[in-house]
């Protein structure tokens, strides 16, 4: 699992609340605008998603202090994926492409229809993204991907889109700021005080 990757843990699941963006994605479903787009992944980029894993125990060794070389209990989680066919013109399946599935809630969750044993980790928008970039054969991730209404996938490119937008707009705004203080600090009033003794 990389490293910079935050995950919650097992979470109580009645503290995620996504039905800010499920009403954003049925409302952009209705009218496809930019402003309805826009709604989506700004809700989208603050929301915290129910992501489930396996979570394989295995060993390693691992030494102490004094080089005493031991097997400790190591735990790993293995996110699932979800499977979409490809099709050609006939219809005839010629392949697939893989994403991670999240959901928005429990409800949603309970949809995941497997005989595996699995975990729901809560994960940010961020950490779900980071984790579909440095993994190469994942082409995205998908909200609720069983249900039709409001299933809504990220792939690959949408979401470095959704990145070098967010650099640009930090960019503008650390230069906004930066002439914002500039400009404040270049106001202040050039005012030398003498005594009436050096007249």
């Amino acid at each position: 699992m990389a490293e910079n990757l935050h995950i919650s843990g097992t979470v109580n699941q009645e503290k995620i609340d996504n039905t800010a963006l499920v009403e954003a994605i049925n409302a952009m479903r209705k009218e496809f605008n930019a402003d309805s787009q826009n709604k989506v992944i700004n809700t989208a980029l603050r929301s915290t998603f129910l992501v489930p894993a396996i979570i394989e125990k295995g060993q390693e060794l691992v030494a102490d202090q004094n080089n005493h070389v031991q097997f400790k209990d190591k735990q790993e989680a293995k996110f699932m994926l979800v499977n979409k066919p490809i099709r050609d013109e006939q219809g005839n399946q010629t392949g697939s492409v893989s994403f991670f599935p999240v959901f928005t809630d429990p409800d949603e969750l309970k949809k995941l229809n497997t005989d595996q044993l699995y975990r729901p980790f809560a994960m940010k928008f961020s950490d779900i993204a980071y984790l579909t970039e440095s993994t190469p054969n994942v082409e995205g991730f998908v909200i609720n991907p069983f249900t039709q209404e409001h299933n809504l996938p990220f792939t690959k490119p949408m979401l470095e889109s959704i990145k070098q937008t967010l650099i640009n707009f930090k960019k503008s705004k650390d230069a906004a700021m930066a002439a914002a203080q500039e400009a404040a600090e270049g106001e202040k009033p050039d005012i030398t005080v003498s005594s009436s003794e050096e007249q």
